[in-house]
């Protein structure tokens, strides 16, 4: 299942109107990584948007239909949400550099 969902997400694959969605969600980034059956989204949104505001025409909603069989939502993860915010712990960019 794991190679079927990352061809999904190979170049082409995702329908337009779902990354027009992305994108007029005010997402201007956004990257998923897997390692073994967890899932990790970054996303990069302008002013103080998320990526829960992506689902806005039928194609998204289709596509999020078609992507749940592979999802496992976090035990923490409330009203049917299956990517939930998590904290961020640590930034380099945060520490001083030596020198």
């Amino acid at each position: 299942m794991a190679a079927e969902y990352e061809d999904w997400h190979r170049p082409g694959r995702v329908p337009d109107g779902v990354l027009d969605d992305i994108r007029d969600a005010g997402i201007e980034a956004m990257q998923i990584f897997r390692c073994g059956e967890r899932l990790v989204m970054v996303s990069e949104t302008c002013d103080d948007r998320t990526a829960s505001n992506r689902i806005g025409s039928q194609a998204s909603r289709d596509w999020e239909a078609r992507m749940d069989r592979f999802q496992k939502p976090l035990p923490l993860a409330t009203g049917g949400e299956k990517w939930a915010e998590a904290a961020k712990i640590f930034d380099l960019q945060d520490h001083r550099t030596s020198g």
